[in-house]
């Protein structure tokens, strides 16, 4: 076997290895994926003495593609959307100052994968507390279709052409300091209509300096003392200066289960742990 011919063997081997991790991972922690492009870990926090992180990035489309990355600023409404800002709302702090990260353009070619060095620094100028901006990864389309490079424009017909251009933005956090967050859920509400489609209500209130991100579990408990699992929603945040994350989930009843006395109970867990941080409970 030729030099040429191992060498490609391993390209193969090795991009298959990418996206075998890749899928494991996003069972284990969650990978970010939009278009053809796939992201992990899909955010990124910096405290105590950690100072760079990296971010791969993984092309699983047929065509390369093009991404450039920069920093923007959001806000995350009450119901988890989020809102572009320019400016910090109170008690909000943008993490840009302090960030440093490269390459600032990514090019991509089928089934190729790219890490991007993420670097926090001047520490020494920030209070104590989190600061928060997030990194946005934009693809950029090539505008002249494969075999039409060279074509001569028509001016006598106009033409419009719709394209969607994603993007993917991930939170980078920074900490400094001791976390004084915690975290309840109230409010918590059972409701179904005629269709035979059944809510849950709740929210997740945060107070201290720092965001709160884990994942939710909800169980029915019966009369019998036999526990059902009804859903599991993961990665939920509630970021500075947020107090409140309201939720409305739609669940399955499980089958042979009529909700006839029992309990739902919700519990709320730092991600990737089992950590209980709040639980509520609603008897039926």
């Amino acid at each position: 076997m030729g030099i040429k011919k191992e060498k490609v063997i391993c390209n193969y081997i090795l991009v298959r290895s990418v996206f075998f991790i890749a899928f494991i991972l996003s069972i284990e922690t969650g990978v970010f994926a939009q278009g053809d492009l796939l992201i992990f870990p899909k955010r990124i926090v910096f405290e105590g003495r950690n100072r760079v992180e990296q971010i791969t990035l993984a092309n699983s489309g047929k065509d390369s593609a093009t991404y450039n990355i920069s920093l923007v600023e959001y806000r995350m409404k009450d119901n988890g959307e989020f809102e572009g800002i320019t400016e910090p709302d109170f008690e909000q702090r943008f993490a840009t100052p302090f960030l440093r990260f490269f390459p600032r353009r990514v090019d991509l070619a089928p089934g190729e994968s790219q890490t991007v060095k993420v670097q926090v620094n001047n520490t020494n100028k920030m209070e104590v507390g989190e600061y928060r901006s997030h990194l946005y990864f934009r693809a950029e389309k090539n505008n002249k279709p494969l075999g039409q490079e060279n074509e001569v424009a028509n001016s006598k017909t106009i033409s419009v052409k719709l394209e969607a251009v994603y993007g993917i933005s991930i939170a980078t956090i920074i900490r400094k300091g001791t976390s004084s967050t915690a975290v309840s859920i109230s409010d918590l509400k059972y409701s179904n209509d005629a269709d035979s489609n059944h809510f849950l209500n709740y929210n997740i209130n945060r107070t201290g300096n720092m965001s709160t991100y884990g994942d939710i579990t909800v169980n029915y408990i019966s009369r019998e003392n036999k526990m059902y699992e009804l859903g599991i929603v993961r990665g939920v945040a509630v970021y500075t200066p947020g107090i409140v994350r309201k939720v409305n989930m739609q669940f399955h009843k499980p089958k042979g289960v009529n909700f006839s006395g029992g309990k739902i109970i919700v519990f709320y867990t730092i991600n990737q742990s089992k950590k209980v941080v709040a639980e509520a409970e609603i008897q039926l």
